[in-house]
């Protein structure tokens, strides 16, 4: 509905995409500006132009947490529809990258790495510009991947010219070579190729006339990520976690097969939906605050360092390991001893200690961070030599560190807490455990999750939070085992975030061997399975571990607001946020903000306008616009805000038209011509974002209500049995769960509900 214009159109904007072909040497690669509305289908058309390849096979691209996506009908595996993936949702910010492959019998590996997201300029946004690269491309397909690519170029550079067979045959003749090398090589010398000529304006010619896919509305797309699974396009059976993977919705009827099943993370927005749980809005420093407190997580800073010590190369040893006298030089010039220096303080002792060591591999201050500065492509190990990774932050620059550190610390977070350890090892095997391990949630995932929403400074018991969500497994040896592993899983994922200042600990005592194969050696049987698990203590996120989280909620899609940051958000982030306030003085100072940045007329159109829609998460952002009209109503002098709402109250815009005439029922001025049934619309809609919950929680929403006035309860059963006339969609499930929740205070009023909800069954 768009009662009246409330703002501009968003400014196009544009990814400057940097694509390198792995393993080449010089390197191969293209810097490419491509809006960033344009489906990976479509990206796909481009990268095929800019590296010369025929698409003749079949290609996937795959984000950095798992998300495969393809054409659906190529692959026999689960994935995303290319096609319905948008470039800015998949990758939204600078640093993002995802992996593009093509042939994988040739595994042509594309390394697609986000260097900025900017407002289109003149001209562009309309088709691809080539701003930049390195080396040319033959053409290379079916030579055998960068390894034959490889031969090939060396044989060019040799000035080798294959001989051919002249073949004549009806008149004509050609030559013929012996094999697709020798054919391709021959060409080069004919075309006069220059290895080293690429000229970024030729191939933006080219790429002017390969169409440009985009998505239909990626604004609406983005609004509606928030409800659920609509715009995920996700296999039947499967879930997707915007971390990237597809994995079996717990008690599918058509999991994968345990031999089958990929190594894929589980699905945030439908684990978040399915024990719903949803973050709230919760309190974090500014990055003047959390960059500093980066500064002070010792591995991530040395690996920072090394990152930069290994500036333009440093030579590796066969086995990838920095030569002994270079990993020496690194610990003391990159200052890594710092990451413990209790142990590798003192200079002497540590040259002496240094000296005795013979490997890099055996160089103890060297380990971590060697491992992370890798995990975080602050190093590229490339050709025998190490060098700083594209992903090296500024030193310099806290909001580089502080980027840099939050990327790190999700894929941290994702791998070990969402991996399942059992799947990957010969206990996956052991019946019932697959069984078990399909029905139980990612429990110490959730774990972190539940910590965010922690008020600040409160502590989350493990043992407890594990036993809880293992409620419903049936008793026996694999559960005991299954609780082994978790207590497992759980230590591998505390112990690092602990690592990267995200998480603290309290009460624990670390395992002294693997809990699972402890059980495994020690017998399963007993009270306690033959072996004691030790305690687990309890944990917290630090703050900087919170902004962590939010970091993966946010690239997920998924509401995480941050308590005084609303200002500068349309209506539909604001009334989906404020459902998860906390504090009612919380809420009323996010509206009071939010209201101080714009005019009443236009807040007052935006919140009309984000009340569209008939699904739980529509009806969720309804429930809560009254809250913010009321305020709007308060500062309007003129009377321009009830215009706007008398105006859309008779718009018939479903959602849009029902809140407007409400908030107009409850200042007293009715609309003119509303729709007879109205308040029974609202009703419905009032109670569907609860409807597929539990029945204690939709009796709980009946029951609430000033202690003094009519509680929603009492408005269903004045209503009751016209209910199903105000035409709701939903009418005929919300009325069923309805009928449900009351049925233990009021037998008579869930019998007219359930006759209600089959008179809105009857009347579709």
């Amino acid at each position: 509905m768009n009662a009246q214009s409330s703002s501009t159109e968003p400014v196009s904007s544009v990814h400057q995409l940097k694509v390198g072909l792995e393993g080449t040497k010089p390197p191969v690669w293209r810097r490419l500006v491509v809006p960033s509305d344009v489906t990976l289908g479509s990206l796909h058309d481009v990268i095929q132009v800019s590296f010369g390849w025929d698409d003749m096979h079949l290609h996937v691209f795959e984000d950095r947490l798992g998300g495969r996506y393809a054409p659906p009908s190529d692959l026999d595996v689960p994935v995303l529809d290319e096609e319905k993936a948008v470039l800015a949702e998949v990758v939204p910010g600078v640093g993002n990258r995802m992996d593009y492959t093509y042939d994988f019998g040739d595994d042509w590996l594309h390394r697609i790495t986000v260097e900025a997201v900017r407002p289109a300029r003149y001209g562009e946004g309309e088709f691809v510009v080539c701003a930049g690269g390195r080396q040319s491309m033959p053409h290379a397909e079916d030579l055998g991947g960068v390894w034959g690519l490889a031969e090939l170029l060396e044989r060019f550079a040799a000035g080798e010219r294959p001989s051919a067979t002249v073949v004549r045959d009806g008149g004509q003749e050609w030559l013929e070579y012996d094999g697709l090398h020798d054919e391709v090589l021959a060409g080069l010398h004919q075309k006069g190729f220059d290895p080293s000529a690429f000229d970024p304006s030729e191939l933006t010619t080219r790429l002017a006339p390969v169409p440009l896919r985009r998505a239909a509305d990626t604004r609406k797309r983005r609004g509606k990520q928030h409800d659920g699974r609509e715009e995920r396009h996700v296999p039947a059976g499967t879930y997707r976690c915007e971390c990237g993977g597809l994995h079996p919705v717990p008690g599918s009827e058509a999991p994968f097969a345990a031999d089958d099943r990929p190594d894929v993370e589980l699905s945030l927005s439908d684990v978040l939906g399915a024990v719903d749980l949803r973050p709230p809005a919760v309190r974090l420093p500014g990055e003047a605050e959390l960059a500093p407190a980066v500064r002070e997580v010792p591995v991530f800073m040395a690996a920072v360092r090394l990152g930069r010590w290994c500036g333009g190369g440093r030579e590796l040893t066969p086995k990838g390991l920095l030569r002994p006298r270079l990993a020496r030089q690194a610990v003391e010039e990159a200052v890594l001893w710092r990451v413990d220096p209790e142990e590798w303080g003192d200079a002497e002792e540590r040259a002496a200690r240094l000296a005795k060591v013979r490997s890099a591999g055996d160089m103890e201050p060297l380990e971590l961070p060697w491992e992370w500065a890798l995990n975080c492509g602050f190093v590229d190990v490339e050709g025998g030599r190490a060098r700083a990774g594209d992903q090296l932050p500024d030193e310099g620059d806290d909001a580089a560190l502080l980027a840099a550190w939050q990327g790190a610390m999700v894929g941290a977070a994702v791998e070990l807490s969402l991996s399942f350890p059992s799947l990957d090892r010969l206990l996956g095997g052991l019946s019932p455990l697959p069984e078990l391990t399909e029905e139980a949630p990612p429990l110490v995932f959730l774990m972190l999750l539940t910590a965010y929403g922690l008020p600040d400074g409160e502590w989350l018991d493990v043992a407890d939070y594990l036993t809880g969500g293992m409620e419903g497994l049936p008793e026996g040896p694999a559960r005991r085992l299954v609780w082994a592993l978790l207590a497992d899983q759980y230590d591998d994922t505390a112990g690092a975030l602990e690592l990267f200042g995200a998480a603290e600990r309290d009460g624990h005592e670390p395992p002294t061997a693997d809990a699972a194969i402890a059980l495994l050696l020690n017998g399963l049987d007993g009270p306690r399975g033959g072996y004691e698990t030790p305690p687990l203590g309890r944990i917290r996120l630090t703050a900087l571990g919170r902004s962590g989280v939010r970091t993966l909620l946010v690239t997920a899609g998924v509401p995480a607001p941050v308590v005084g940051s609303l200002d500068r958000a349309d209506a539909r982030e604001l009334l989906t946020a404020l459902d998860s306030y906390r504090s009612e003085a919380d809420a009323e100072a996010e509206v009071a903000g939010w209201l101080a940045a714009r005019t009443v007329v236009d807040a007052a159109v935006q919140v009309v306008d984000a009340c569209d829609g008939t699904e739980p998460a529509d009806a969720l952002r309804r429930l809560h616009a009254p809250r913010v009209l009321a305020s709007v109503l308060k500062a309007d002098r003129g009377g321009r805000a009830k215009g706007v709402l008398r105006k859309a109250a008779v718009s018939k815009v479903t959602g849009c038209s029902h809140a407007a005439a409400s908030m107009l029922r409850r200042i007293g001025e009715p609309a003119d011509k509303e729709e007879a049934w109205g308040l029974e619309w609202m009703l419905v809609d009032g109670a569907l974002p609860f409807a597929r919950g539990s029945e204690e929680n939709l009796r709980t929403r009946l029951l609430a209500g000033p202690a003094d006035g009519r509680r929603t309860l009492d408005q269903v059963a004045e209503r009751a049995d016209d209910l199903w006339r105000g035409g709701h969609p939903h009418a005929g499930e919300v009325l069923g769960a309805l009928a449900d929740a009351v049925k233990p205070l009021d037998k008579a009023l869930a019998k007219r509900l359930r006759k209600a909800a089959f008179k809105a069954g009857s009347a579709k």
